[in-house]
């Protein structure tokens, strides 16, 4: 599949999963957890890409349902831009789980994640973060295995290494920030999730 077609069955994709939310609301319940985890590091870059462009701030779902979504043939893309996205900074709610941001032109966008009692039943995971700022991938967070109640957290240091490039990276204000948080249960292999932020820092 060409860059093109997947980015426009992106736009579809999101569409259909009606992920759109303003930052601190809470978004209609929807069931998600359930799915294997095992879409491409570039297939996400990609959705996430097509989701900053159209102003989408936040969202959640399972990956197998994502990742067909976006495989999916869909209409081509005519719409421009829509809403500005939120800035890094305050609460992002959602049935299944509720993202903090805080940003610092000293300590960039720290975060946290804490996940609604609907993933429960997943009960130990395996939580992974991929953030994107500027469309580089931040190497700042090892994967963690812990309960589906722990507070999980972690750094987006204002400067840091990106994956695959030797030079470090510096957030600009102004720069389009993507956090992809995704889950697997330990002890049901086929019951995972995701959630994601995008956002502008404005520090």
């Amino acid at each position: 599949m060409s860059l093109r077609s997947t980015q426009i069955s992106v736009v579809a994709a999101a569409a259909a999963l009606a992920l759109v939310a303003p930052a601190s609301a809470a978004t209609a319940a929807t069931p998600y957890e359930t799915g294997s985890s095992h879409a491409a590091p570039s297939d996400i870059a990609t959705v996430l890409a097509s989701l900053r462009d159209r102003g989408v701030a936040q969202g959640a779902g399972s990956l197998d349902d994502l990742v067909r979504k976006a495989s999916a043939p869909g209409p081509a893309a005519t719409a421009a831009k829509a809403a500005k996205l939120p800035k890094c900074r305050g609460t992002f709610r959602h049935t299944t789980g509720t993202v903090t941001l805080q940003e610092s032109k000293k300590y960039g966008i720290p975060w946290g994640v804490k996940l609604s009692k609907k993933i429960a039943p997943q009960g130990i995971i395996l939580f992974k973060a991929q953030i994107f700022a500027n469309k580089r991938e931040a190497n700042v967070y090892a994967p963690h295995t812990e309960p589906w109640n722990y507070h999980f957290h972690g750094p987006l240091p204002r400067t840091f290494d990106p994956k695959g490039k030797a030079k470090k990276y510096t957030i600009k204000r102004g720069d389009e920030v993507s956090f992809l948080w995704t889950w697997k249960s330990v002890s049901k292999p086929k019951a995972s999730g995701y959630r994601f932020v995008n956002c502008k820092f404005s520090a």
